[in-house]
């Protein structure tokens, strides 16, 4: 099959885009928008631009503070690790409260993949090793029966694979990364090359998440980029970076911006598209969930492929140049938000998704000494921080609203003008299920700056997750952030909690040269990829 879709990729790419779009001797994506390749005089700026600070605070004290919070933290996962071993051990999912295994993932086990990468930064060997075992005798060939979610499946399973591949050393995890890519390189084969958001392993039918239509989500389709690209470097076979980066090239050829349509300011793209036709459909352009990957990725596969992706980064600056102009928005509080729009106006609503940006956005700036940039990112963390600061619980919610600078409150609810006064924004959706967005941008600004500050931004969340969260099976969702505990918990705990909220934290507290951000790539999922040197084919 692998064989198969390769030679689709190529025939297709040169049916129909002409076979001067790509060349055969270097990577797809290497050309970029306006038909230039990475000069090498910009390649070796991009490469002395290191991320991370060149000095942290030092000191007996710190040092001895900083070990005390990352154990911590590190038995805080242990806590949770043993009560996933104890009642779900291969199983996707336990549910924190009931301390039932859940099915979520398709009965691969999501949670024993994901959280394979911080089990060995953490130093938990032997779980590690107990880890490893189970992932060996898994066959992805068969499923609980459900059709697969392609993106989950990638980001969860094949990039914590990849992940534990690139840290341990073992080729079983690589030669799993490649069983479960090569399935779901399936997906992949359609009229267009736009992968069916719904893969089902049994019967080899594609879907949408909502039935039999061909609607995916921009998120959906353009994150991939990353795993595969690595994937193609570590098994020197292009075909899964030409299957990602083909979505790019249906994208920009069979959509314009046009004023008066879904698709209206350059860079700027509607969240749902049609993979038979790669058109646009709806959705205003925004930064949470459906789109936001889709951004990060562009940024970051440029950065895993040693700056020679032209076309990825072009594509960032293009999309960067109208975020900028049309989706940022100064509140009421004088805070820097991100709300949901185009040309036409901004919809002043946000949600904890969105919160990622901050530390994408810091990496890029640093990336390409950019401080105005910089800067830009560092007012969006301080208003996502403040969902979190500004509970009593130092919690964030999943979704919040805020007033634009200037405007008019009438059209607000009282209780909602009531908030905003109070804490800069109000509450949509005030329930928090352990989502890792906040914490991993302000450990971009540690890493970045060496403040101590955001390390200490950081431990007070932690310490409200604990207090708040914390049960017999793990760590539960709460209800309400604004009443912790006492409001209710969710008997959720997915398993990005072990694989981003834990890692994230852990970093912060934990030696500064362990995964450097001079040294790899994290993904959407937080799984980190190693930065090596590449010419320009597989």
């Amino acid at each position: 099959m692998k064989q198969l879709l390769a030679a689709f990729l190529v025939l297709g790419c040169m049916a129909q885009f002409g076979a001067t779009r790509h060349h055969q001797h270097q990577a797809d994506g290497m050309v970029g928008l306006w038909g230039h390749s990475a000069q090498r005089r910009d390649v070796g700026r991009y490469l002395k631009n290191n991320v991370q600070a060149s000095s942290f605070s030092d000191g007996e004290s710190m040092r001895k503070l900083r070990a005390n919070r990352a154990e911590d933290v590190r038995n805080g996962f242990r806590h949770a690790w043993k009560a996933y071993r104890k009642y779900a051990f291969g199983y996707d999912e336990i549910n924190p409260l009931t301390l039932e295994a859940v099915t979520t993932r398709n009965g691969w086990g999501a949670t024993l993949i994901d959280s394979l990468d911080t089990l060995y930064v953490m130093g938990l060997n032997e779980e590690f090793k107990e880890a490893a075992e189970k992932v060996k005798a898994i066959n992805f060939d068969k499923n609980d029966g459900e059709p697969s979610k392609v993106f989950e499946t990638n980001i969860r399973y094949i990039g914590g694979l990849i992940s534990a591949y690139e840290l341990s050393g073992d080729r079983m995890f690589l030669k799993q990364a490649t069983s479960l890519a090569d399935i779901m390189l399936e997906a992949f084969d359609t009229k267009t090359g736009i992968p069916w958001q719904m893969w089902d392993v049994q019967t080899g039918t594609g879907s949408s998440e909502g039935g039999p239509s061909t609607l995916n989500n921009l998120a959906e389709v353009g994150t991939y980029q990353l795993e595969f690209f690595r994937l193609s470097q570590l098994t020197h076979d292009p075909v899964y970076h030409k299957a990602a980066q083909r979505v790019y090239d249906v994208i920009l050829d069979r959509n314009t911006p046009r004023k008066g349509t879904a698709y209206a300011v350059p860079g700027l793209y509607p969240v749902f598209l049609d993979i038979k036709s790669g058109k646009f459909l709806s959705g205003k352009p925004n930064l949470g969930g459906g789109s936001d990957s889709f951004y990060e990725y562009l940024i970051k596969t440029w950065a895993l492929s040693d700056f020679k992706l032209q076309r990825n980064l072009d594509m960032w600056n293009e999309s960067l140049k109208s975020i900028k102009k049309y989706l940022l928005c100064k509140g009421s509080d004088k805070r820097l938000y991100m709300g949901v729009g185009d040309n036409e106006g901004l919809d002043s609503i946000s949600d904890t998704f969105t919160c990622f940006f901050p530390g994408t956005l810091a990496l890029a700036a640093r990336l390409q000494n950019d401080n105005e940039t910089l800067e830009i990112a560092h007012n969006l963390l301080l208003s996502a921080y403040n969902t979190f600061s500004s509970m009593p619980t130092h919690i964030g919610p999943e979704a919040f609203g805020f007033l634009p600078f200037g405007d008019d409150a009438s059209d607000l609810l009282k209780s909602q003008n009531s908030e905003i006064k109070k804490y800069g924004f109000y509450l949509d959706r005030p329930y928090y299920l352990m989502r890792p967005e906040a914490i991993e941008s302000i450990f971009y600004f540690y890493r970045i700056t060496g403040d101590e500050k955001y390390a200490d931004w950081i431990w007070e969340i932690w310490q409200g997750i604990k207090a708040n969260c914390a049960v017999d099976g793990g760590f539960a969702g709460v209800r309400d952030v604004r009443l912790g505990r006492e409001g209710g918990l969710i008997g959720k705990q997915e398993s990005f909690v072990f694989s981003e909220t834990f890692k994230y934290i852990y970093l912060a507290f934990t030696d500064s040269n362990v995964l450097s951000l001079d040294d790899y790539v994290f993904s959407t999922e937080g799984h980190p990829f190693k930065r090596t040197q590449f010419n320009g084919t597989f």
